[in-house]
């Protein structure tokens, strides 16, 4: 089965439906027409970048600029995790880059060297969406698990200060609420793995089934990459919270409070 297109006009009817959207949020006055307009036009800009951009850059498939690229989604991402977290961009960008780009690295050779067995593991067209996938959710797994964490320290910093009292050492003190940022940021990746062939299906089986493949080939490509997702997220969020303990409080361990505001 070949791939079915959708014509100019397909996508002008698809674009009909944000018109009811709109109405509905006006008339239940939620106060999202303005960003939800901007959410949308932003959408088709990107996206229309992207449709020329990453053409030009699989003809190409030149590993530097495949890397590069990489690398630059990765900083983006995190800023953007800072940002929406409402922390000191300042202060955490670099840490959250780099709890993000080396799981992303070592996560994306190794599924294009031992799972999918690319003769270049650099190639383009494997090595970018998987890369967008992973850190997709990876930065909805670090969001929750920054909010959560400087919630906790907020709210627990007399536990936090208790154990210190006690003998403990910072890593140790500030280890329930990593335990706790943990556990809320998976817990939506574990209820997909569950649910998912049930409740939905995902985007990577769904993408692959419209655009002609087997359905049996888009079921293994799925598996792999939600538990290169899980693996990801986790090894991400670890290193993350590992690395904002040392930055997010002082040198006598009490919580800096200028990170917690986005200067």
């Amino acid at each position: 089965m070949n791939a079915i297109d959708i014509s100019i006009s397909g996508l002008l009817f698809g674009l009909l439906m944000v018109a009811p959207c709109l109405i509905l949020i006006w008339q239940l006055r939620l106060g999202l027409n303005k960003q939800f307009s901007i959410a949308v036009i932003r959408m088709l800009i990107q996206l229309g970048f992207v449709a020329v951009y990453l053409k030009y850059i699989f003809l190409l498939n030149n590993a530097f600029v495949n890397i590069a690229y990489v690398v630059l989604m990765v900083l983006i991402a995190a800023f953007s995790a800072i940002r929406t977290s409402n922390l000191n961009v300042k202060k955490l960008w670099f840490p959250t880059f780099l709890s993000m780009l080396f799981p992303s690295l070592f996560t994306l050779f190794y599924f294009n060297q031992s799972i999918v067995k690319l003769d270049n593991v650099f190639q383009a067209e494997i090595l970018i969406p998987v890369a967008g996938l992973m850190l997709g959710n990876t930065l909805k797994s670090n969001i929750v698990a920054l909010k959560i964490f400087f919630n906790q320290a907020q709210k627990e910093n007399k536990t936090y200060l208790y154990l210190l009292a006690n003998g403990a050492n910072r890593m140790e003190a500030a280890r329930p609420f990593i335990k706790e940022s943990i556990r809320t940021a998976m817990a939506p990746n574990i209820a997909t793995m569950a649910t998912v062939g049930l409740v939905s299906l995902p985007g990577v089986m769904t993408g692959q089934i419209l655009g002609g493949s087997d359905p049996v080939l888009a079921v293994k490509y799925q598996v792999m990459v939600m538990i290169i997702i899980f693996f990801n997220s986790l090894l991400s969020n670890l290193l993350q919270l590992f690395l904002v303990v040392k930055k997010g409080y002082d040198k006598q361990d009490r919580l800096e409070k200028r990170i917690l505001k986005n200067k």
